[in-house]
């Protein structure tokens, strides 16, 4: 499977010693782009586990109704 993420990019975020103590001491950071809570995970991943193999998938921020759609195909540009 393979998916698109749509979220506004906003660069890395460095983490400090205050981070991980309002984290409880333990930070996740989202690999999956999906969290509301960035760079951090809220487990929003939980979304992706019913996943088809072969379908590709769009996940919009903007439709809390229906977040994924499925796609055709992902066409990346060199803009």
């Amino acid at each position: 499977m393979s998916r698109e993420v749509t979220h506004e990019a906003n660069g890395p975020t460095p983490l400090d010693e205050d981070d991980l103590e309002e984290q409880g001491g333990t930070a996740y950071l989202c690999a999956c782009g999906l969290s509301n809570n960035k760079p951090y995970c809220d487990g929003s991943h939980n979304a992706t586990a019913d996943e088809e193999e072969d379908v590709s998938y769009k996940y919009e921020d903007d439709d809390d109704e229906n977040p994924r759609h499925e796609i055709d195909e992902i066409a990346f540009t060199d803009d």
